[in-house]
């Protein structure tokens, strides 16, 4: 992004506003000029006040007030230089240019849009109003408009590097990873030592699954620059994503070393941590995901203060749940520890939980998340509030810590049974319920498989295979029965994401449930339903790197991956363990 100001330097003539005549500037405004060239915004902004005293009406010296104030950091004193010159002269694009990139650094957004459209009114051919509309169309979400302004950038001239390689980073987040590559090539095609071109090359070879060939581009950024803390941290990222912890740990700690507020790095940082099992150094990370864009939790206010680890005996605590439904399953297994030490809870949870969260914690009290938060939650008899992942931090500090519980949720027993005399029909046949996909946006992909990779399910007999995959499995369920003659049943009267309660009923008749990482695997561990969960090399941090047990749910057995993206492997171990549980 180049939101740099637009500061031309001024002859001492220039055209008088629409007159056609020239005047001469007086020796302090080339004075003020020069001090802005020299980095001296005080003295700059002190000539121009004493030359706007005596001309009060010229629109280029407001703009060079405009550019000392910035100097400064004084942007809303800058604000209003910008608008006093583009009204005294609305043909000024500088001005509008300049407002635009204050109000942009001040992430007023609509109006920086609006301020380099008038800049481009004027002068078409503006070729950074071009590139920093396009970064505001980016920041606003509208990819579109971001992708279009910056080809109208390369039109005026194609060798320019930053709307290259900003035309890639928003190619790359719209998926679309060939053309943003291509984007970054031209950038470095132009200038080779771009680091920013490097560094985002890198997170979209990273992105087509290349770990070797995105840590070649990150590296070749901090060659560049050393102290380049998004390249450590998108290394470390990727070292992760490539089972390399202690490279990984190391390049996110040098990260945070260069920039100790980098949100994202701690919290990244955190996850490695988790995943090698030192749990209380990731809880206390994983505070900093408040911080952090790019988490898929979301800060909730309440009035009351947070819990921060004090004898809970006779407090009411509020436990709201934050990232997905799967989450909120695993976070809640902390719960009854907080009961059991003596507090009154009240749980705030996605709306499709909280029947089953009152059947399971009869003693809480259980309300469902809306917008704003149920009178209920924000109560004056509620002592502290606390968000659900951040009981880690007191209840989950080493692995000792886990109490072993062989479930913590109660499926509806009625339903339960209704669905179990459905799928055993008199049957002697082991009933295995199976998921294979995760809708998850940033890592579903490396945690699913398809269907027909769990072919081998088929071929082993005395099996009835239920569907627990959630969304509509219709056409893939075909191909399989298709491909092997085996149908797999499927229960139309459960839409699993609009009813947990049924879904819980549903997993709790099966004998087993084989799945991949999803929430599927949470409902099944968190009610003690045997549960057998098919991981990628790198899995969610709760399943940590090693092992095939979990301590959050004791009925969970882990097969993991042995090389990234193969599941061949991982589901002929599955289908030896089902032979043998049958001969037994």
């Amino acid at each position: 992004m180049n939101r740099k100001l637009r500061r031309k330097r001024e002859k001492l003539k220039r055209k008088s506003e629409g007159r056609g005549q020239t005047v001469a500037r007086p020796p302090v405004f080339k004075d003020a000029v020069e001090y802005l060239d020299a980095g001296r915004p005080r003295e700059a902004e002190e000539a121009f006040r004493r030359h706007l005293d005596a001309t009060p009406g010229d629109a280029l010296a407001h703009c060079g007030l405009g550019a000392a104030l910035v100097g400064q950091g004084r942007l809303d004193d800058a604000v209003g230089c910008y608008e006093r010159a583009a009204a005294i002269d609305p043909d000024l694009a500088e001005a509008h240019y300049n407002l635009g990139v204050v109000l942009q650094q001040r992430g007023t957004l609509d109006g920086a849009v609006a301020a380099y459209g008038r800049a481009l009114a004027v002068d078409p051919g503006y070729l950074e109003a071009h590139t920093n509309i396009g970064a505001a169309f980016d920041a606003q979400g509208k990819p579109g408009e971001a992708i279009a302004a910056y080809r109208r950038a390369l039109a005026i001239n194609p060798r320019h590097v930053r709307a290259h390689s900003n035309l890639g980073a928003v190619l790359q987040r719209q998926g679309k990873t060939d053309e943003a590559v291509a984007s970054f090539a031209n950038a470095l095609a132009v200038d080779p030592d771009f680091v920013e071109a490097h560094n985002n090359m890198g997170n979209a070879l990273d992105d087509q699954g290349k770990p070797d060939q995105a840590m070649a581009c990150f590296r070749r950024a901090l060659d560049i620059r050393p102290d380049f803390a998004e390249a450590h941290h998108n290394l470390g990222n990727t070292l992760k994503k490539d089972g390399r912890l202690d490279e990984a740990a190391a390049s996110l700690r040098r990260a945070m070393e260069i920039d100790p507020d980098y949100a994202e790095a701690h919290w990244n940082y955190s996850h490695v941590l988790l995943l090698q099992g030192k749990l209380a150094e990731g809880w206390h990370e994983h505070e900093w995901r408040w911080r952090c864009g790019l988490s898929p939790s979301q800060k909730r206010d309440f009035p009351q203060p947070p819990w921060q680890g004090s004898d809970p005996r006779g407090k009411t605590i509020l436990v709201w749940g934050e990232q997905g439904v799967g989450d909120e399953v695993l976070f809640a297994g902390m719960i009854p520890d907080l009961m059991d030490a003596g507090a009154k809870v009240v749980i705030e949870s996605d709306r499709r939980l909280v029947p089953l969260f009152q059947r399971s914690f009869p003693k809480a009290e259980c309300i469902a998340e809306t917008d704003p938060p149920d009178p209920k939650a924000a109560s004056g008899a509620i002592d502290f509030q606390i968000p659900s992942g951040s009981l880690g931090r007191w209840w989950r500090p080493d692995p000792d810590s886990f109490p072993g519980r062989p479930a913590y949720l109660k499926a509806d027993p009625a339903r339960r049974a209704a669905m179990r005399g459905k799928f055993k029909d008199g049957s002697p046949s082991l009933i295995v319920g199976i998921a294979w996909s995760s809708i998850n946006p940033e890592i579903g992909r490396e945690k699913s498989l398809s269907l027909v990779n769990l072919k081998p399910l088929a071929e082993i007999p005395g099996l009835r295979l239920v569907d627990l995959q959630y969304g509509d499995t219709a056409r893939e369920r075909e191909v399989f029965a298709a491909a092997t003659g085996t149908t797999i049943l499927h229960d139309d009267d459960i839409d699993q994401m609009a009813d947990l309660d049924a879904f819980a009923a549903e997993i709790a008749a099966l004998d087993l449930v084989v799945t991949v990482s999803n929430t599927t695997a949470h409902l099944a561990g968190a009610l003690g339903v045997p549960v057998w969960v098919l991981l990628n090399t790198v899995p969610l941090s709760c399943w940590m790197m090693e092992g095939e047990d979990s301590p959050w749910y004791p009925s969970v057995r882990l097969f993991r991956q042995r090389e990234r993206g193969d599941w061949s492997k991982v589901v002929d171990e599955v289908s030896a363990a089902l032979r043998q549980r049958l001969d037994d």
